[in-house]
């Protein structure tokens, strides 16, 4: 049980890297409270169906927001990527970025965050080759004794983390496209 909770706080952890930070000297560990209002998050989750373009759209933006604001645009409450996301709706440049992902396609900035956070995970998935682990995990849970409203909650973490089959062919070819992993190598290696 325990493992099941790392598993999924690291998963939460590692999707805060992902999407550009505020003005913060150093990304604090999550509170408790913070954690579990991600973890929630995390479970009602659902995957955005992309589309080549749509992928590429989502990584161009994160791209072109990385490169033209500056962290201190942004004034992070919360840490993790609602955080950003929310500090990036409150900023001074909210038109700004909210008429950017109007123009590669999103209907607003929540969507194009879904989008690449989709994204992320689809990649993830293939990198990792399947989501045997997450399902041996779901196996566990379903032995584990523990109140089913519990086990509901982490099962739902848990099928979170799993990519749509559609998301994950679309990673597959961004992956294959020189450029676009190039682009996509960029996005990781900004931490």
């Amino acid at each position: 049980m325990r493992n099941i909770a790392m598993f999924v706080s690291a998963m939460v952890v590692a999707g805060m890297l992902a999407l550009p930070g505020g003005a913060q000297e150093s990304k604090p560990a999550p509170s408790a409270e913070q954690a579990k209002r991600a973890m929630k998050a995390l479970a009602s989750f659902r995957h955005v169906p992309l589309t080549v373009e749509k992928a590429k759209a989502a990584v161009a933006i994160f791209l072109t927001l990385k490169k033209e604001y500056p962290p201190e645009t942004f004034k992070v409450k919360t840490p993790g990527p609602m955080g950003a996301v929310e500090a990036m709706k409150a900023s001074e440049k909210a038109q700004e970025i909210l008429k950017l992902v109007k123009d590669k396609g999103f209907a607003d900035i929540d969507e194009w965050a879904r989008a690449f956070t989709s994204l992320g995970m689809a990649l993830a998935h293939v990198r990792q080759g399947s989501d045997a682990d997450i399902q041996a995990k779901l196996k566990k849970l379903d032995e584990a004794p523990m109140p089913e409203p519990m086990k509901a909650k982490i099962r739902a973490m848990l099928q979170a983390l799993i990519p749509p089959q559609q998301n994950v062919q679309v990673a597959q070819q961004l992956l294959q496209d020189a450029d676009m992993k190039r682009m996509i190598e960029a996005v990781e290696a900004i931490r």
